[in-house]
């Protein structure tokens, strides 16, 4: 990966200032989860998710994946697991994903978890195969209402892509957990995403994730 001194990273930042004033997109992104939980620790995690431009009022990307995860310390997690996702607008992409991760997290002062999240992609792409390398940093914290918690969080990520050989993307998330009944959870949440390469753009979107749990 490509160190950033100060240099570097005035550059990143000139990059991101840039993407603004490029192609923007307004999307949608709703997730369905399914997770089983098969012992104290572990537990099976299925998705389905979507990617719609609402400027265009089209779905341009569909994905499914199932992923195992394993509680090994209250300090550490971790994910294994394999994603497909195609292109569903007649666009010739096509990704078969296997994917890993490691989560640390830190009990922070004031009741806030902070997670720091290390995702491998190993990606087949239609143009071939490459890596992906995403660092995640999110605080989160549960919060009271009467006899409900609810946990909002914010998040920023970084993605490193061996297609281009530098820091291809940027993602800022900030949302919210609303448990519904024991076995439901609501989860709305906005992103800001400036893409770096192949060519500088900003994507805003809303997201949803809808998540059965047993």
């Amino acid at each position: 990966m490509r160190r950033h001194g100060p240099g570097g990273l005035a550059l990143l930042l000139a990059a991101v200032a840039t993407s603004a004033v490029q192609a923007q997109s307004l999307e949608f992104w709703p997730e369905l989860q399914f997770q089983y939980r098969y012992d104290d620790r572990s537990k099976l995690i299925g998705m389905l998710a979507l990617a719609r431009d609402i400027d265009e009022l089209s779905v341009y990307q569909a994905e499914q994946g199932l992923l195992v995860e394993h509680i090994f310390a209250d300090w550490f997690r971790g994910r294994l697991g394999y994603r497909h996702a195609s292109a569903t607008d007649g666009g010739p992409f096509s990704e078969n994903r296997l994917l890993t991760e490691q989560t640390f997290r830190v009990f922070a002062p004031a009741e806030v978890m902070v997670d720091l999240r290390t995702r491998e992609d190993f990606r087949w792409l239609n143009t071939g195969f490459s890596f992906r390398l995403r660092e995640r940093l999110q605080a989160q914290r549960d919060m009271q209402w009467r006899d409900w918690t609810f946990t909002p969080y914010a998040s920023a990520e970084i993605f490193y892509d061996t297609r281009y050989d530098q820091i291809s993307r940027l993602r800022f998330v900030g949302g919210v957990a609303l448990p519904v009944g024991a076995h439901f959870t609501v989860e709305p949440y906005y992103a800001l995403q400036p893409d770096l390469a192949p060519q500088p753009a900003l994507v805003h979107a809303v997201g949803l994730v809808l998540t059965t749990a047993f």
